[in-house]
């Protein structure tokens, strides 16, 4: 996370974003960095029948920084899940920012080197047929990247949020948590889901 005083410093502005807004659209140059203040925000690709969430960004999370970097296009978009505010900073100022301060940029590569290998961890999960594993694995990367208050941790998405993020059916969700439950690697209370 970017200080705000230091992004306020290189010019960002505080944007608030409604629930259901739009951030940025699949294919819109990348010319902004992003960083929640306030709020989620969801990452996905829209599919046919239901979206495909890369992605859930909340207070002191950055978001779309691959394209920002790299030169191309969003290859996904960004939607407010809640009402947002977010720092939104111009890609020259951003990239200055990086260059003049050498430990948010170890910082920054640090945290991308970390969500690189929980991708990889994911797509390992996804190419197997196993929806147990996947649903552990979606389950974890958030869990390791929640702070740590309660040696629980209770999972804040629906079954259906968990299945747009694994690729698997609600109702297969569903039954995979019970059974899950059942063998003691999960815990619902409240038809919240626990992992401890």
């Amino acid at each position: 996370m970017i200080p705000s005083s230091l992004l306020q410093q290189y010019g960002a502005a505080l944007n608030r974003f409604a629930k259901g807004e739009y951030v940025f659209h699949e294919s819109w140059p990348a010319h902004f960095y992003f960083q929640v203040e306030e709020g989620s925000v969801k990452l996905f690709n829209a599919g046919e029948n239901n979206d495909y969430i890369q992605g859930l960004f909340s207070h002191g999370e950055s978001f779309g920084e691959p394209p920002l970097i790299a030169g191309f296009s969003y290859p996904a978009n960004a939607k407010a899940i809640t009402n947002c505010r977010i720092w939104v900073l111009k890609k020259t100022d951003y990239l200055r920012l990086l260059r003049d301060n050498p430990e948010v940029h170890f910082e920054f590569t640090k945290m991308l080197a970390i969500r690189l290998f929980h991708k990889t961890k994911l797509l390992n999960a996804m190419n197997t047929q196993n929806p147990e594993k996947r649903i552990l694995t979606i389950i974890d990367y958030f869990k390791d990247k929640a702070p740590r208050t309660t040696p629980c941790y209770e999972v804040p998405f629906t079954r259906q949020a968990i299945a747009d993020m694994t690729g698997l059916r609600v109702e297969t969700v569903i039954k995979k948590v019970l059974r899950l439950a059942e063998i003691g690697e999960l815990a619902l209370l409240d038809h919240k889901i626990v992992r401890h």
